[in-house]
């Protein structure tokens, strides 16, 4: 039998933007903590397309949103750093104090996935000589004021 290939062997990594990605909610400021993976794009893209739809589709947008602001667990000299979801939380919070409705957090995490379709990302190289681009253009990032 054939083999079809080796697929995500190499693990992307984050490359925090000189500028995050900011956007205000409820009177406050958010900024974009990390990546929103691919499969969640894939499912918010299922899910407009009527492939899946209700409970899935809601949920995927709440991980487009949970995922953008969270810090993502990294590594540093040899130590974990966990991830940190403050600012995911603060926003979770604002949302429910402020009964904000489903549509307006649906735009958030709209815009979220279309920033986070246009960032650059890296791929940990498997070999001595560096890493390799995976993207190398990205969208001008602006601040947007969803809600």
């Amino acid at each position: 039998m054939a083999s079809l290939g080796s697929f995500a062997a190499a693990k992307r990594e984050y490359e925090t933007p000189a500028e995050p990605d900011t956007f205000d909610f409820c009177e406050q400021t958010f900024t974009v903590r990390g990546p929103i993976p691919g499969m969640v794009h894939l499912t918010v893209g299922a899910s407009l397309s009527g492939k899946i739809s209700g409970v899935d589709s809601a949920a995927a947008l709440w991980d487009a949103i949970r995922y953008a602001l969270t810090v993502p667990a990294s590594e540093k000299d040899g130590e974990k750093i966990p991830e940190d979801d403050a600012e995911w939380l603060r926003f979770y919070e604002l949302a429910m104090t402020h009964k904000v409705e489903a549509e307006d957090i649906t735009e958030v995490a709209y815009v979220l996935l279309g920033a986070d379709t246009g960032r650059p990302t890296g791929q940990r190289s498997t070999s001595a000589t560096g890493s390799l681009p995976t993207s190398t253009s990205s969208n001008p990032s602006s601040s947007a004021t969803p809600a």
